[in-house]
């Protein structure tokens, strides 16, 4: 997912400006005279009394890096709350003074007049030096913070407020905030809480995940009742871990922070849990939100996309070059070899285009595991669309459903996605049919499943190379001309 900002400074006639396909908006708040700028996720709709996170990027990154980095919007339209990533003057933060500290209390008190958020559920994280100033901020407005979850930057306990509940992430092998200062780091907290010397180890993490390189050190018995924990990942360097084999940084935090309330009350929020390795579409009525979904822009596409009335609504504002780089993506899906596969969902469109859906390899050279991939036309009345195909390469335990829209601009409705095991595709029972027109024609052409390929224009002598130019692979095809001839054809 690729955010857009605005060069330059942002004005407040900006604000409510889609930046990227989450629909995040780009803000600004006078600070002691300076004018900062940020971007803000709030899901639709978001009640009053919600909790607020504040997440802020590493040294020369900005905000889109940070919110591209951490795709926090399907958690927060699940679990219901505010999302800010600010921008730090010249992409760096004041870890040190009380410039930032009152840019962080100005965001909290500007939150709290636009969306009602909960005071007392305020939440700050940061990934590098983001994370320091996470640190610098428990010791100086602690009485403002519930929790902190720090990635890749640490900071040593300065005077804190109060007991400050920590959830800190770390790889092993970051060569430039090194782990194991950090470890120590960690523990000076632990020691100044008061916590258990004693800690509780998990390994791998979490534990059903056999191959999971996360590991979680967790002190309890702190002052205050507050916990301190360690996410250490192995083999990892200085980035924020969306690893799906092993954790996603941003499920944690949230299952960590949420616990956490300045008047020590634990509050009720749903856990995001989405099941990996799975053979069915997970959400794929968007009944309440767009987890487990992701839409990514590649190019200079831009898009949004939201969960709306039980429906996903793309709004596509400009196309690239190729119709992936508009897709709507899920992935962690369990397919296995030779075994054969319906996709079905509804589709609808503000104006009659095409849709190309693929099934593919989440991860490089995302191989397709179709013959072809799948063209539909799209029009602006709801209906049910539906392929079969075999899974004919080696089991893949986190292939992906993907809805690449980049070939045209305007909205596009999406419902009902499925996918479900199906019995072969039977032989069609169609006899070849000897075609008796010389002339030239129009012929649709179709896989044997069904799937409407294209259209061709040729005589009976060159109808074959038009067929095989327009499917450009082997294999037997059905063909219908305009008078109702039906046969199929054997390109090889």
């Amino acid at each position: 997912m690729r955010c857009f900002g605005f060069k330059g400074k942002v004005v407040l006639a900006l604000a409510g400006v889609a930046l990227c396909a989450s629909s995040a908006i780009a803000d600004n708040i006078n600070v002691n005279g300076a004018n900062r700028s940020m971007l803000v996720y709030a899901p639709s709709g978001i009640e009053k009394n919600r909790p607020l996170i504040i997440q802020m990027h590493g040294m020369n990154q900005d905000a889109p890096y940070q919110q591209n980095a951490a795709k926090w919007e399907s958690i927060a339209d699940t679990a219901r709350f505010v999302v800010v990533f600010p921008n730090g003057e010249n992409k760096a933060w004041d870890i040190s003074g009380d410039k930032d500290i009152n840019f962080l209390k100005a965001i909290i008190n500007n939150m709290y007049e636009k969306y009602g958020i909960d005071k007392k559920r305020v939440y700050v994280s940061g990934f590098s030096m983001g994370g320091m100033m996470s640190y610098h901020a428990a010791n100086k407005m602690g009485d403002m913070i519930a929790a902190i979850a720090p990635v890749s930057g640490g900071g040593s306990p300065n005077s804190p407020k109060r007991a400050m509940p920590i959830m800190h992430t770390h790889g092993t092998t970051d060569d430039v905030v090194n782990y194991n200062n950090t470890v120590n780091t960690v523990k000076s907290w632990v020691s100044a809480q008061k916590c258990s010397s004693s800690s509780q180890k998990i390994k791998p993490y979490p534990a059903t995940r056999s191959g999971s390189a996360a590991s979680l050190e967790i002190w309890s018995g702190c002052n205050d009742g507050v916990e301190v924990r360690l996410m250490t990942i192995e083999g990892k360097g200085h980035w924020y871990s969306m690893d799906l084999a092993s954790v996603n940084t941003s499920d944690e935090i949230w299952n960590f922070v949420k616990n956490y309330s300045l008047d020590g009350v634990t509050p009720s929020a749903p856990a995001v849990v989405v099941p990996t390795n799975r053979d069915s579409i997970f959400n794929g009525g968007f009944d309440s939100s767009a987890v487990a979904w992701d839409l990514q822009l590649h190019g200079d596409a831009k898009a949004m996309g939201a969960a709306k009335d039980g429906k996903y609504q793309l709004d596509i504002s400009a196309v690239g070059t190729q119709n992936y780089q508009v897709q709507l993506i899920q992935h962690d899906l369990h397919l296995e070899k030779d075994q054969w596969y319906e996709i079905s969902f509804d589709a609808s469109a503000g104006a009659a285009r095409t849709l190309e859906v693929n099934v593919e390899q989440h991860t490089d050279p995302w191989d397709s595991y179709l013959g072809e991939k799948q063209n539909f036309e799209i029009g602006t009345e709801s209906k049910t669309y539906s392929f079969k195909f075999q899974m004919t390469a080696a089991t893949d335990t986190n292939s992906r459903l993907s809805f690449n829209a980049g070939a045209a601009t305007g909205t596009l409705t999406l419902d009902n996605v499925k996918i479900s095991k199906t019995e072969a595709e039977p032989p069609s029972k169609l006899a070849n049919v000897r075609l008796e027109k010389a002339g030239v024609e129009n012929y649709a052409v179709f896989s044997m499943n069904g799937v409407y390929l294209g259209r061709i224009t040729a005589d009976k002598a060159g109808l074959y190379e038009a067929t095989k130019n327009l499917v450009k692979r082997p294999g037997m095809f059905l063909v219908k001309s305009e008078v109702g001839l039906t046969f199929r054809l054997n390109v090889k």
